[in-house]
């Protein structure tokens, strides 16, 4: 329930969205924005028509505009709803109890997979968007980049004790840094999967574990 309520209130305090106060409402901004999402999946965002997400969540316009003022903050919306779903995912994915006793390499290794699994899946074409977006200013605010400290921050309680201080004086520095380096080769492979590991391969993971691992100084035994 926590987190639904933190996912509202995401979306209620993005610029150009009305706040949603029954339950009604809030199944048809639901609608709307899962229709939005399956939408990108096979098109870009500017091809994409308020009418045609209307009819894919089978409201009329008129519902779309009660809700939003326009398809940008529509989209704005779409952004601040996914980044506090994977914010969500991510801090129930790394609980502190549930890896007490896993190894560190094993904790970096799922780190990397949690990662490449939201860059493959339902996500990925709203971080495509997002990222174009905030290229160009497009976004007066970065709920990505929000998103990922936060990010820093969750898997850091887990990793940052195991950290090669001979490697990285300020071992949580290091880790935001490798986890940059993820971010760009998982979004480059994303648009461009030019190669020459595969993007939609198990060694395109095993080898960006690896990197991550070498480059934080974890060993396999760790």
């Amino acid at each position: 329930m926590k987190r639904a309520i933190a996912k509202a209130q995401a979306i209620d305090t993005t610029q150009g969205v009305r706040p949603a106060m029954q339950a009604r409402s809030l199944r048809k901004r639901y609608d709307l924005l899962k229709a939005g999402r399956k939408l990108l999946h096979n098109r870009v965002f500017e091809d994409i028509s308020i009418k045609e997400i209307c009819a894919e969540a089978d409201c009329t316009v008129g519902s779309f505009y009660s809700r939003f003022d326009d398809k940008a903050s529509y989209f704005d919306a779409l952004i601040a709803e996914s980044c506090q779903e994977m914010l969500n995912r991510a801090e129930e994915e790394f609980d502190e109890k549930s890896w007490e006793k896993v190894s560190a390499a094993q904790i970096a290794d799922q780190v990397v997979l949690f990662l490449v699994d939201i860059f493959q899946g339902e996500y990925s074409s709203i971080l495509t968007e997002s990222f174009l977006r905030e290229s160009k200013g497009g976004l007066q605010s970065t709920p990505m980049r929000d998103v990922g400290y936060a990010f820093i921050n969750t898997v850091g309680r887990l990793l940052v004790s195991h950290i090669n201080t001979t490697l990285h004086p300020d071992p949580l520095r290091g880790l935001a840094f490798g986890l940059q380096i993820i971010y760009g080769s998982l979004h480059n492979a994303r648009l461009r999967d030019s190669g020459p590991i595969p993007f939609y391969s198990d060694e395109f993971k095993h080898l960006l574990c690896l990197m991550f691992k070498q480059y934080l100084g974890i060993h396999r035994q760790s």
